[in-house]
């Protein structure tokens, strides 16, 4: 009985604190006093992302909507790298050229007013070997997860700052209903 009502009321904290616009932070706490209840892991999805010069993969690409736990695993060998994570109505190459476009970052794919892209969040920039993970309620639709990283310190061929975006690191993901 007493595991049923922390249940219920880890699921009433959870459902509230979406009611009210809960942040990712909020979501986090939320996820994580639940699962030190126990309760909370049974309903989490949980997906891997390995990050590195110059790709993104993410296991599996589709998996259900709600709240999902995602790690990060920096392979490597160089940078640094983030996961900011994009729902999306936009193909990967138009992402891009919004980037490119980008007046004030060229490469840098911006977090607010990109008609057709809405910022989900992030998992901030960590380095080569570590992990990294954040909790994230997610609906149903395409998103696209992405290092967002300028080094404005590294010039590529191009003769511009090397941007992870433009260099591959993009990955498609479904979240199905």
């Amino acid at each position: 009985m007493r595991k049923l009502i922390v249940l219920v009321m880890a699921v009433l904290l959870v459902l509230s604190a979406m009611a009210c616009g809960a942040s990712d932070e909020d979501l986090q706490a939320e996820y994580d006093r639940g699962y030190a209840a126990g309760d909370a892991a049974a309903k989490t999805t949980t997906v891997a992302v390995a990050v590195g010069e110059w790709s993104v993969t993410v296991t599996p690409p589709v998996f259900n909507a709600g709240v999902v736990e995602i790690t990060a695993a920096n392979g490597g060998p160089a940078d640094a790298h983030e996961v900011v994570i994009f729902r999306t109505t936009l193909p990967v190459a138009d992402m891009m050229e919004i980037a490119i476009a980008n007046a004030e970052e060229r490469g840098f794919l911006p977090e607010e007013g990109v008609p057709g892209v809405e910022f989900i969040g992030e998992i901030e920039e960590f380095e080569v070997g570590a992990s990294s993970s954040g909790v994230f309620d997610l609906s149903p639709g395409r998103y696209v997860f992405l290092c967002n990283i300028v080094s404005a310190d590294e010039i590529g061929a191009d003769g511009h700052p090397e941007a992870h975006l433009l260099e591959g690191m993009h990955a498609e993901v479904f979240v199905v209903g």
